[in-house]
């Protein structure tokens, strides 16, 4: 029986090997370059966005950042659709994804419906999701319904998932054999039957809560 090593001893084992130790500073010179030119790239926009108050390194210091940042939006929506690298306009696009940018609906989906580029076309679909309200899942619903935006569909589906409207129950039961979203709206059904079992608990709990009535004489 091979005797366990720990984690200790792994690691002073590929420590004491060349070619993985070559192979990590290969890994990390590259990383480091990357992170450079991101930031070079990025510069221009980040001291637009210094300059309007935000102290950012990034566009995606924005995201999930406590606050409104609704004067951000106009710079952010202007950078968008620059040459950036892709990493950078992901960033923008998932930072254009608060319900304060429902101005920028129709550019976002515009951009959303042209892009050909994997991951920005996922930041795109988080914006949308992230923007949508109740006068625009229709529009959230018909760009699901298109096969032709692969698997970014995915983040469109939380949209679906919050919103009251029963077009959009409608649209997930129907998307459900899509090979794209299958998964995922499975899971997303497993959540609705989850949250009934739970109101349907608290419901029985009020009603044993409640005092009986004194029976009339």
């Amino acid at each position: 029986m091979k005797k366990r090593i720990t984690a200790g001893e792994l690691l002073a084992e590929l420590n004491a090997d060349p070619e993985f130790v070559a192979a990590r500073a290969r890994d990390d010179q590259e990383r480091l370059a990357y992170e450079a030119e991101f930031r070079r790239a990025e510069a221009p926009l980040v001291a637009e966005l210094r300059s309007a108050g935000f102290q950012v390194e990034s566009a995606w210091d924005l995201i999930n950042a406590p606050g409104s940042y609704r004067k951000a939006l106009p710079i952010l929506l202007e950078h968008l659709e620059k040459p950036y690298p892709s990493g950078v306009r992901e960033g923008i696009a998932r930072a254009l994804g608060v319900p304060d940018a429902s101005y920028a609906w129709n550019a976002l989906t515009r951009l959303y419906r042209d892009e050909p580029d994997h991951d920005v076309k996922d930041g795109l679909a988080a914006a949308i999701a992230g923007v949508a309200n109740d006068d625009l899942i229709g529009d959230v619903i018909s760009l699901a319904r298109d096969p032709s935006h692969g698997g970014s569909r995915l983040l469109l589906l939380s949209a679906l998932e919050h919103s009251p409207d029963p077009r959009a129950r409608a649209a997930l039961l129907d998307l459900a054999t899509d090979p794209d979203l299958t998964l995922e709206i499975q899971d997303i059904f497993k959540r609705f039957a989850r949250k009934q079992a739970r109101r349907a608990k608290r419901a029985e709990q009020v009603k044993q809560a409640k005092p009986s009535k004194p029976a009339k004489r």
